[in-house]
Protein backbone atom coordinates (compact mmCIF):
# COMPACT_ATOMS: atom_id res chain seq x y z
CA UNK A 1 0.00 0.00 0.00
CA UNK A 2 1.32 3.41 -0.98
CA UNK A 3 -1.57 5.77 -0.25
CA UNK A 4 -4.18 6.45 2.41
CA UNK A 5 -6.95 5.78 -0.11
CA UNK A 6 -5.52 2.31 -0.76
CA UNK A 7 -5.40 1.61 2.99
CA UNK A 8 -8.96 2.83 3.50
CA UNK A 9 -10.16 0.77 0.53
CA UNK A 10 -8.58 -2.36 2.02
CA UNK A 11 -10.65 -1.96 5.19
CA UNK A 12 -13.83 -2.29 3.08
CA UNK A 13 -12.47 -4.78 0.52
CA UNK A 14 -13.78 -7.99 2.07
CA UNK A 15 -17.23 -6.52 2.61
CA UNK A 16 -17.45 -5.10 -0.92
CA UNK A 17 -16.54 -8.49 -2.39
CA UNK A 18 -19.42 -10.08 -0.48
CA UNK A 19 -21.94 -7.26 -0.87
CA UNK A 20 -23.53 -8.54 -4.08
CA UNK A 21 -24.32 -11.84 -2.35
CA UNK A 22 -25.93 -10.25 0.72
CA UNK A 23 -29.67 -9.84 1.04
CA UNK A 24 -30.70 -6.34 2.04
CA UNK A 25 -33.41 -7.52 4.45
CA UNK A 26 -31.23 -9.93 6.44
CA UNK A 27 -30.39 -9.15 10.04
CA UNK A 28 -26.87 -8.81 11.40
CA UNK A 29 -27.27 -12.26 12.94
CA UNK A 30 -27.19 -13.69 9.42
CA UNK A 31 -24.86 -11.29 7.61
CA UNK A 32 -22.13 -10.47 10.13
CA UNK A 33 -19.39 -12.80 11.41
CA UNK A 34 -17.39 -11.22 14.24
CA UNK A 35 -15.74 -14.55 15.00
CA UNK A 36 -13.35 -13.97 12.07
CA UNK A 37 -11.64 -11.08 13.85
CA UNK A 38 -11.82 -12.47 17.38
CA UNK A 39 -8.37 -14.06 17.69
CA UNK A 40 -6.65 -11.04 16.13
CA UNK A 41 -8.44 -8.50 18.34
CA UNK A 42 -7.94 -10.57 21.48
CA UNK A 43 -4.24 -10.85 20.76
CA UNK A 44 -3.96 -7.09 20.20
CA UNK A 45 -5.85 -6.29 23.43
CA UNK A 46 -2.84 -5.33 25.54
CA UNK A 47 -4.30 -2.33 27.36
CA UNK A 48 -7.29 -1.78 29.70
CA UNK A 49 -10.29 -0.61 27.67
CA UNK A 50 -13.76 0.86 27.82
CA UNK A 51 -16.35 0.13 25.12
CA UNK A 52 -19.29 2.45 24.46
CA UNK A 53 -22.56 1.53 22.77
CA UNK A 54 -26.10 2.91 22.61
CA UNK A 55 -28.44 4.30 19.96
CA UNK A 56 -27.23 7.90 20.00
CA UNK A 57 -24.49 9.89 21.70
CA UNK A 58 -22.05 7.01 22.07
CA UNK A 59 -19.39 8.96 20.20
CA UNK A 60 -19.86 11.98 22.45
CA UNK A 61 -19.58 9.84 25.59
CA UNK A 62 -16.50 8.02 24.29
CA UNK A 63 -14.88 11.36 23.48
CA UNK A 64 -15.69 12.81 26.93
CA UNK A 65 -14.35 9.70 28.68
CA UNK A 66 -11.10 9.86 26.71
CA UNK A 67 -10.64 13.55 27.53
CA UNK A 68 -11.17 13.02 31.27
CA UNK A 69 -8.83 10.00 31.37
CA UNK A 70 -6.12 12.13 29.77
CA UNK A 71 -5.81 13.96 33.09
CA UNK A 72 -3.71 10.95 34.14
CA UNK A 73 -3.25 8.48 31.27
CA UNK A 74 -2.01 8.23 27.71
CA UNK A 75 -5.37 7.48 26.03
CA UNK A 76 -6.33 5.92 22.70
CA UNK A 77 -9.74 6.67 21.20
CA UNK A 78 -11.53 4.97 18.30
CA UNK A 79 -14.81 6.42 17.04
CA UNK A 80 -16.85 6.35 13.84
CA UNK A 81 -18.00 7.62 11.47
CA UNK A 82 -15.61 10.42 10.60
CA UNK A 83 -16.65 13.88 9.47
CA UNK A 84 -13.98 14.72 6.89
CA UNK A 85 -10.91 12.50 7.16
CA UNK A 86 -10.96 8.74 7.80
CA UNK A 87 -7.98 9.13 10.12
CA UNK A 88 -10.21 11.08 12.55
CA UNK A 89 -11.37 7.67 13.76
CA UNK A 90 -8.04 6.95 15.46
CA UNK A 91 -6.69 9.35 18.09
CA UNK A 92 -4.19 9.37 20.93
CA UNK A 93 -4.64 12.15 23.45
CA UNK A 94 -6.85 13.97 20.97
CA UNK A 95 -4.40 13.87 18.06
CA UNK A 96 -5.44 11.84 15.04
CA UNK A 97 -3.22 9.23 13.43
CA UNK A 98 -0.95 10.45 10.64
CA UNK A 99 -1.49 9.21 7.09
CA UNK A 100 1.87 7.42 7.20
CA UNK A 101 1.10 5.59 10.46
CA UNK A 102 -2.39 4.72 9.23
CA UNK A 103 -0.98 3.08 6.08
CA UNK A 104 1.63 1.18 8.12
CA UNK A 105 -0.92 -0.13 10.62
CA UNK A 106 -3.32 -1.27 7.89
CA UNK A 107 -0.43 -3.01 6.15
CA UNK A 108 0.54 -4.76 9.39
CA UNK A 109 -2.94 -6.10 10.20
CA UNK A 110 -3.61 -7.06 6.58
CA UNK A 111 -1.17 -9.96 6.81
CA UNK A 112 -3.31 -11.69 9.45
CA UNK A 113 -6.67 -10.85 7.90
CA UNK A 114 -5.70 -12.11 4.45
CA UNK A 115 -5.00 -15.56 5.92
CA UNK A 116 -8.56 -15.61 7.25
CA UNK A 117 -10.07 -14.16 4.09
CA UNK A 118 -8.69 -17.02 1.99
CA UNK A 119 -10.84 -19.46 4.00
CA UNK A 120 -14.11 -17.58 3.41
CA UNK A 121 -16.79 -18.38 0.87
CA UNK A 122 -19.47 -16.07 -0.52
CA UNK A 123 -21.24 -14.26 1.10
CA UNK A 124 -18.91 -14.39 4.13
CA UNK A 125 -16.72 -11.38 4.82
CA UNK A 126 -14.54 -9.73 7.43
CA UNK A 127 -16.34 -6.72 8.82
CA UNK A 128 -14.77 -3.30 8.14
CA UNK A 129 -15.25 -2.45 11.83
CA UNK A 130 -13.17 -5.50 12.75
CA UNK A 131 -10.27 -4.42 10.56
CA UNK A 132 -10.66 -0.85 11.78
CA UNK A 133 -10.54 -2.01 15.41
CA UNK A 134 -7.36 -4.00 14.70
CA UNK A 135 -5.76 -0.93 13.12
CA UNK A 136 -6.69 1.10 16.21
CA UNK A 137 -5.24 -1.43 18.64
CA UNK A 138 -2.08 -1.82 16.56
CA UNK A 139 -1.57 1.94 16.60
CA UNK A 140 -2.36 2.25 20.30
CA UNK A 141 0.03 -0.57 21.19
CA UNK A 142 2.84 0.95 19.16
CA UNK A 143 2.39 4.22 21.07
CA UNK A 144 1.99 2.56 24.47
CA UNK A 145 -1.40 3.90 25.43
CA UNK A 146 -2.37 3.20 29.02
CA UNK A 147 -6.12 3.18 28.47
CA UNK A 148 -8.26 2.80 25.34
CA UNK A 149 -11.81 3.96 24.66
CA UNK A 150 -13.56 2.20 21.79
CA UNK A 151 -16.92 3.13 20.28
CA UNK A 152 -19.10 0.32 18.96
CA UNK A 153 -20.77 0.37 15.57
CA UNK A 154 -24.53 0.08 15.45
CA UNK A 155 -24.80 -3.01 17.63
CA UNK A 156 -22.70 -5.17 19.97
CA UNK A 157 -23.64 -8.85 19.69
CA UNK A 158 -22.44 -9.06 16.10
CA UNK A 159 -20.06 -6.11 16.30
CA UNK A 160 -16.36 -6.97 16.19
CA UNK A 161 -15.59 -4.32 18.85
CA UNK A 162 -17.05 -6.70 21.42
CA UNK A 163 -14.08 -9.00 20.71
CA UNK A 164 -11.70 -6.45 22.24
CA UNK A 165 -10.90 -7.35 25.83
CA UNK A 166 -12.49 -4.60 27.92
CA UNK A 167 -13.04 -4.21 31.62
CA UNK A 168 -15.62 -1.41 31.44
CA UNK A 169 -18.77 -1.18 29.32
CA UNK A 170 -20.96 1.87 28.76
CA UNK A 171 -24.48 1.80 27.32
CA UNK A 172 -26.01 5.11 26.29
CA UNK A 173 -29.77 5.45 25.79
CA UNK A 174 -31.26 2.77 23.52
CA UNK A 175 -34.18 3.46 21.21
CA UNK A 176 -35.63 2.05 17.99
CA UNK A 177 -33.00 2.38 15.25
CA UNK A 178 -31.35 0.12 12.68
CA UNK A 179 -34.44 -2.07 13.02
CA UNK A 180 -33.63 -3.98 9.82
CA UNK A 181 -30.27 -5.15 11.16
CA UNK A 182 -30.78 -5.29 14.94
CA UNK A 183 -34.45 -6.17 15.42
CA UNK A 184 -37.89 -4.66 15.11
CA UNK A 185 -38.55 -4.15 18.82
CA UNK A 186 -36.83 -2.18 21.55
CA UNK A 187 -36.23 -5.42 23.43
CA UNK A 188 -34.49 -7.05 20.47
CA UNK A 189 -32.21 -4.06 19.99
CA UNK A 190 -31.40 -3.94 23.72
CA UNK A 191 -30.56 -7.65 23.77
CA UNK A 192 -28.06 -7.01 20.99
CA UNK A 193 -26.40 -3.96 22.55
CA UNK A 194 -26.09 -5.39 26.08
CA UNK A 195 -23.67 -7.97 24.70
CA UNK A 196 -21.00 -5.32 25.23
CA UNK A 197 -21.15 -6.54 28.85
CA UNK A 198 -18.87 -9.55 28.47
CA UNK A 199 -17.26 -11.92 30.97
CA UNK A 200 -14.26 -9.56 31.23
CA UNK A 201 -16.34 -6.54 32.28
CA UNK A 202 -16.14 -5.65 35.95
CA UNK A 203 -18.09 -2.36 35.84
CA UNK A 204 -20.86 -1.30 33.44
CA UNK A 205 -22.75 1.99 33.33
CA UNK A 206 -26.03 2.86 31.67
CA UNK A 207 -27.74 6.10 30.72
CA UNK A 208 -31.47 6.66 31.14
CA UNK A 209 -33.42 3.76 29.64
CA UNK A 210 -36.98 2.59 29.14
CA UNK A 211 -38.01 0.13 31.89
CA UNK A 212 -37.99 -2.84 29.50
CA UNK A 213 -34.47 -1.96 28.34
CA UNK A 214 -33.22 -1.41 31.87
CA UNK A 215 -34.46 -4.85 32.87
CA UNK A 216 -32.45 -6.45 30.05
CA UNK A 217 -29.32 -4.52 31.07
CA UNK A 218 -29.74 -5.54 34.72
CA UNK A 219 -30.14 -9.19 33.72
CA UNK A 220 -27.00 -9.10 31.58
CA UNK A 221 -24.98 -7.43 34.35
CA UNK A 222 -26.20 -10.00 36.85
CA UNK A 223 -25.38 -12.87 34.51
CA UNK A 224 -21.86 -11.53 33.90
CA UNK A 225 -21.41 -10.72 37.59
CA UNK A 226 -20.40 -7.13 37.04
CA UNK A 227 -21.36 -4.00 38.93
CA UNK A 228 -23.88 -1.74 37.18
CA UNK A 229 -24.04 2.04 37.57
CA UNK A 230 -27.40 3.52 36.59
CA UNK A 231 -28.34 7.08 35.63
CA UNK A 232 -30.80 8.57 38.10
CA UNK A 233 -29.80 6.14 40.81
CA UNK A 234 -26.01 6.31 41.01
CA UNK A 235 -25.31 9.53 39.10
CA UNK A 236 -27.07 12.34 37.24
CA UNK A 237 -26.79 15.87 35.85
CA UNK A 238 -28.55 18.68 37.72
CA UNK A 239 -29.15 22.43 37.48
CA UNK A 240 -28.60 22.57 33.72
CA UNK A 241 -28.31 26.11 32.39
CA UNK A 242 -27.96 27.17 28.76
CA UNK A 243 -25.48 29.79 27.63
CA UNK A 244 -24.75 31.17 24.16
CA UNK A 245 -21.42 29.37 24.38
CA UNK A 246 -22.74 26.04 25.69
CA UNK A 247 -24.01 24.81 29.06
CA UNK A 248 -23.16 24.79 32.74
CA UNK A 249 -24.46 22.16 35.16
CA UNK A 250 -23.68 20.01 38.20
CA UNK A 251 -22.94 16.29 38.18
CA UNK A 252 -23.81 14.22 41.24
CA UNK A 253 -22.27 10.77 41.67
CA UNK A 254 -21.85 8.25 44.47
CA UNK A 255 -18.52 9.82 45.38
CA UNK A 256 -18.89 13.53 44.75
CA UNK A 257 -20.84 16.56 43.62
CA UNK A 258 -19.08 18.35 40.77
CA UNK A 259 -20.42 21.88 40.52
CA UNK A 260 -20.32 24.28 37.58
CA UNK A 261 -19.20 21.83 34.92
CA UNK A 262 -18.98 23.80 31.67
CA UNK A 263 -19.04 22.29 28.20
CA UNK A 264 -19.13 24.16 24.86
CA UNK A 265 -21.93 21.86 23.63
CA UNK A 266 -25.70 22.22 23.65
CA UNK A 267 -28.51 19.85 24.57
CA UNK A 268 -29.73 18.34 27.82
CA UNK A 269 -28.58 15.00 26.43
CA UNK A 270 -24.98 16.30 26.33
CA UNK A 271 -25.14 17.19 30.03
CA UNK A 272 -26.40 13.67 30.69
CA UNK A 273 -23.67 12.25 28.45
CA UNK A 274 -21.13 14.14 30.53
CA UNK A 275 -22.57 12.75 33.77
CA UNK A 276 -22.29 9.25 32.33
CA UNK A 277 -18.68 9.86 31.31
CA UNK A 278 -17.72 11.26 34.71
CA UNK A 279 -19.38 8.35 36.55
CA UNK A 280 -17.35 5.85 34.52
CA UNK A 281 -14.10 7.78 34.89
CA UNK A 282 -14.54 7.87 38.67
CA UNK A 283 -14.28 4.09 38.64
CA UNK A 284 -11.02 4.25 36.69
CA UNK A 285 -9.67 7.33 38.48
CA UNK A 286 -10.85 7.37 42.12
CA UNK A 287 -8.45 10.27 42.71
CA UNK A 288 -9.68 12.24 39.72
CA UNK A 289 -8.19 15.74 39.42
CA UNK A 290 -11.32 17.90 39.35
CA UNK A 291 -9.63 21.06 38.12
CA UNK A 292 -7.93 19.29 35.21
CA UNK A 293 -11.17 17.46 34.40
CA UNK A 294 -13.09 20.75 34.24
CA UNK A 295 -10.43 22.25 32.00
CA UNK A 296 -10.65 19.30 29.63
CA UNK A 297 -14.45 19.41 29.48
CA UNK A 298 -14.57 23.16 28.91
CA UNK A 299 -12.39 22.74 25.81
CA UNK A 300 -14.39 19.96 24.12
CA UNK A 301 -14.80 20.12 20.35
CA UNK A 302 -17.33 17.72 18.84
CA UNK A 303 -18.42 18.77 15.33
CA UNK A 304 -22.02 18.43 14.24
CA UNK A 305 -23.51 17.81 17.68
CA UNK A 306 -25.78 20.81 18.20
CA UNK A 307 -22.78 22.84 17.15
CA UNK A 308 -23.06 26.61 16.86
CA UNK A 309 -21.18 27.45 13.66
CA UNK A 310 -22.21 31.11 13.64
CA UNK A 311 -23.58 33.39 16.34
CA UNK A 312 -24.43 36.34 14.03
CA UNK A 313 -26.51 35.10 12.34
CA UNK A 314 -27.27 32.18 14.64
CA UNK A 315 -26.66 28.90 12.77
CA UNK A 316 -26.78 25.54 14.52
CA UNK A 317 -25.54 22.32 12.92
CA UNK A 318 -26.61 18.87 14.10
CA UNK A 319 -26.16 15.33 12.77
CA UNK A 320 -29.86 14.63 13.12
CA UNK A 321 -31.52 11.82 11.17
CA UNK A 322 -34.58 10.85 13.20
CA UNK A 323 -37.46 12.12 15.29
CA UNK A 324 -35.78 11.68 18.68
CA UNK A 325 -32.72 13.66 17.59
CA UNK A 326 -34.99 16.43 16.32
CA UNK A 327 -36.86 16.56 19.63
CA UNK A 328 -33.56 17.13 21.41
CA UNK A 329 -32.66 19.96 19.01
CA UNK A 330 -36.08 21.51 19.49
CA UNK A 331 -35.73 21.31 23.28
CA UNK A 332 -32.40 23.15 23.06
CA UNK A 333 -33.86 25.89 20.85
CA UNK A 334 -36.69 26.45 23.29
CA UNK A 335 -34.23 26.60 26.19
CA UNK A 336 -32.42 29.32 24.23
CA UNK A 337 -35.73 31.20 23.75
CA UNK A 338 -35.87 30.71 19.98
CA UNK A 339 -39.55 30.46 19.08
CA UNK A 340 -39.17 30.70 15.27
CA UNK A 341 -36.36 29.37 13.07
CA UNK A 342 -35.70 28.34 9.49
CA UNK A 343 -34.89 24.63 9.29
CA UNK A 344 -32.66 23.13 6.59
CA UNK A 345 -32.99 19.33 6.39
CA UNK A 346 -30.54 17.14 4.45
CA UNK A 347 -31.54 13.55 5.21
CA UNK A 348 -31.51 10.67 2.68
CA UNK A 349 -34.72 9.13 1.43
CA UNK A 350 -34.21 5.95 3.50
CA UNK A 351 -33.90 7.84 6.80
CA UNK A 352 -36.51 9.59 8.94
CA UNK A 353 -36.68 12.96 7.14
CA UNK A 354 -40.46 12.99 7.72
CA UNK A 355 -40.11 12.49 11.48
CA UNK A 356 -37.59 15.33 11.71
CA UNK A 357 -39.85 17.65 9.70
CA UNK A 358 -42.89 16.75 11.81
CA UNK A 359 -41.01 17.66 14.99
CA UNK A 360 -39.63 20.94 13.63
CA UNK A 361 -42.64 22.21 11.69
CA UNK A 362 -44.35 24.10 14.53
CA UNK A 363 -41.28 26.26 15.23
CA UNK A 364 -40.16 26.59 11.61
CA UNK A 365 -41.07 29.63 9.56
CA UNK A 366 -39.85 27.59 6.60
CA UNK A 367 -38.52 24.06 6.07
CA UNK A 368 -35.96 23.73 3.28
CA UNK A 369 -34.94 20.31 2.02
CA UNK A 370 -31.50 19.83 0.48
CA UNK A 371 -28.90 17.14 -0.18
CA UNK A 372 -25.28 16.36 0.57
CA UNK A 373 -22.54 15.96 -2.03
CA UNK A 374 -22.13 12.24 -1.24
CA UNK A 375 -23.28 10.35 -4.33
CA UNK A 376 -23.88 7.14 -2.35
CA UNK A 377 -26.95 8.63 -0.69
CA UNK A 378 -30.28 9.36 -2.38
CA UNK A 379 -31.92 12.72 -1.69
CA UNK A 380 -34.90 13.08 -4.03
CA UNK A 381 -37.56 15.74 -4.52
CA UNK A 382 -40.18 13.13 -3.69
CA UNK A 383 -39.52 14.09 -0.06
CA UNK A 384 -41.47 17.29 -0.84
CA UNK A 385 -44.50 15.23 -1.87
CA UNK A 386 -44.29 13.01 1.22
CA UNK A 387 -44.15 16.07 3.47
CA UNK A 388 -47.07 17.63 1.58
CA UNK A 389 -49.13 14.47 2.10
CA UNK A 390 -48.53 15.03 5.81
CA UNK A 391 -49.57 18.69 5.56
CA UNK A 392 -46.04 20.09 5.81
CA UNK A 393 -44.96 22.72 3.31
CA UNK A 394 -41.33 22.66 2.26
CA UNK A 395 -38.98 24.02 -0.40
CA UNK A 396 -36.31 21.93 -2.16
CA UNK A 397 -32.84 23.32 -2.97
CA UNK A 398 -30.35 21.12 -4.81
CA UNK A 399 -27.32 22.40 -2.87
CA UNK A 400 -26.49 23.45 0.65
CA UNK A 401 -25.39 26.91 -0.50
CA UNK A 402 -28.71 27.54 -2.24
CA UNK A 403 -30.52 26.35 0.87
CA UNK A 404 -28.54 28.76 3.03
CA UNK A 405 -29.22 31.67 0.69
CA UNK A 406 -32.91 30.87 0.84
CA UNK A 407 -32.82 30.53 4.64
CA UNK A 408 -31.03 33.83 5.26
CA UNK A 409 -33.75 35.80 3.50
CA UNK A 410 -36.05 35.16 6.48
CA UNK A 411 -33.76 36.95 8.98
CA UNK A 412 -34.29 34.22 11.57
CA UNK A 413 -32.03 31.71 13.35
CA UNK A 414 -31.04 28.88 11.00
CA UNK A 415 -30.92 25.22 12.02
CA UNK A 416 -29.16 22.72 9.71
CA UNK A 417 -30.11 19.10 10.39
CA UNK A 418 -28.79 16.21 8.40
CA UNK A 419 -26.84 13.05 7.83
CA UNK A 420 -23.11 12.83 8.53
CA UNK A 421 -22.25 13.53 4.89
CA UNK A 422 -24.09 16.85 5.11
CA UNK A 423 -22.10 17.70 8.24
CA UNK A 424 -18.96 16.87 6.26
CA UNK A 425 -20.04 19.30 3.55
CA UNK A 426 -20.36 22.07 6.12
CA UNK A 427 -17.05 21.30 7.84
CA UNK A 428 -14.79 20.42 4.89
CA UNK A 429 -12.82 23.59 4.28
CA UNK A 430 -11.27 22.18 1.09
CA UNK A 431 -14.62 21.76 -0.63
CA UNK A 432 -15.55 24.48 -3.20
CA UNK A 433 -19.13 24.16 -2.00
CA UNK A 434 -18.07 24.88 1.57
CA UNK A 435 -15.95 27.86 0.58
CA UNK A 436 -19.02 29.40 -1.04
CA UNK A 437 -21.12 28.39 1.96
CA UNK A 438 -18.74 30.05 4.44
CA UNK A 439 -18.54 33.14 2.26
CA UNK A 440 -22.32 33.42 2.37
CA UNK A 441 -22.29 33.03 6.17
CA UNK A 442 -19.80 35.91 6.31
CA UNK A 443 -22.05 38.04 4.13
CA UNK A 444 -25.07 37.33 6.29
CA UNK A 445 -23.11 38.21 9.42
CA UNK A 446 -22.28 41.64 8.06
Amino acid sequence: MQTKDEAESYIYRSYLKAEKYLRFADKDAIKRHPQYSKDILQRLSETPAITVTGSKGKGSVAYMISEILQTKYNVGLMTSPHIIDFCERFRINGKQISDVDFIKCVENVRLDFEIIEKTLTSPEYISPIGIQAAVALMYFNQNRTEFNVIEHGKGAKYDDVTNIKHQYAVINTIFLEHTRELGKTLEEIAKDKVCTITDDVKIAATAEQKPEVLEIIHNQAKQKKCRLLEYGRDFEAENIKFLKSGMVFDVVTEQNRYTDIKIPLLGVNQAKNCALAIAVCEQVLPDINILKMKQKLSALEWPGRQEIISSIPFIMLDACINRLNAERVKETLKNMDFSRVVTIIGIPDDKDFLGVAEVMVDISEQIILTKSSNRHYIFSEKQIDILKQNEIDAIYCDSLTKALLMAQSYNLPIVILGTTSLISDVKNKKSPEVRIFRKEISKIGT
